[in-house]
């Protein structure tokens, strides 16, 4: 089956599930698989990626791997001063996190096997979204959301070298250059690493030279 005509049969599945979505302020586009929904200045989607008659799974049309993308712009913004040469740019202007959903859970697959009858996957999916994906993203809502969720050591975010750029960041917005600067030191502080991350070292000590970060 073409994958045009797959990404069709998925775009019926998940207008199943415009009502969930829309009722927690989410919008997607006609024949669209990305819901989208703004809290202040916070943007959080849900892209409902999937591939297409999958090598490694028999008698699957598609496996259907959602990933949820939150924007802070505030933080990304101060992220381009200091890591617009350790992040790229594309990145910097679209996400702060963007992670597979199911990453941390033991759930199953979510995979379309039949094209007239997808009910059971639609159940499936649904019942991740409420007792996973939605309580998670009402807890990435501002930067202050994201900051607890990383002294909480929070284990649903994978914490890559991005996060913890990410983070510095947060914590410059927040005047807190102390925490910025243990961040960077403890993931980035040891000689091979602190020469690549020359340039956010640089900034840092820019700081302690003048009268503080004023944030955004």
């Amino acid at each position: 089956m073409l994958r045009k005509d797959i990404k069709q049969v998925i775009c019926s599945l998940v207008s199943e599930l415009d009502f969930y979505f829309e009722e927690r302020g989410f919008k997607r586009r006609k024949n669209g698989l990305i819901y989208v929904r703004k809290v202040g200045t916070t943007i959080q989607k849900i892209d409902m990626v999937f591939f297409s008659n999958p090598s490694y799974y028999q008698n699957v049309l598609a496996h259907i791997y959602p990933h949820m993308e939150i924007l802070f712009p505030n933080v990304n913004s101060t992220a381009k001063i200091f890591a617009s040469k350790l992040i790229p740019e594309k990145w910097l202007d679209k996400f702060t996190i963007r992670q597979p959903i199911q990453i941390y859970s033991n759930s199953e697959d979510f995979c379309l096997k039949d094209i007239s009858n997808y009910e059971c996957l639609k159940e499936e999916m649904l019942a991740f979204f409420k007792e996973y994906t939605m309580p998670l993203l009402e807890q990435l809502t501002c930067e202050k959301d994201y900051l607890a969720l990383y002294e909480n050591k929070d284990k649903r975010i994978i914490w890559d070298d991005n996060q913890f750029l990410y983070i510095a960041s947060a914590y410059f917005n927040e005047h807190r250059l102390k925490e910025a600067t243990q961040v960077i030191e403890k993931r980035f502080g040891k000689p091979g690493l602190r020469k690549r991350y020359k340039q956010v070292f640089d900034f840092i000590e820019n700081i302690d030279c003048s009268d503080g970060y004023k944030g955004r």
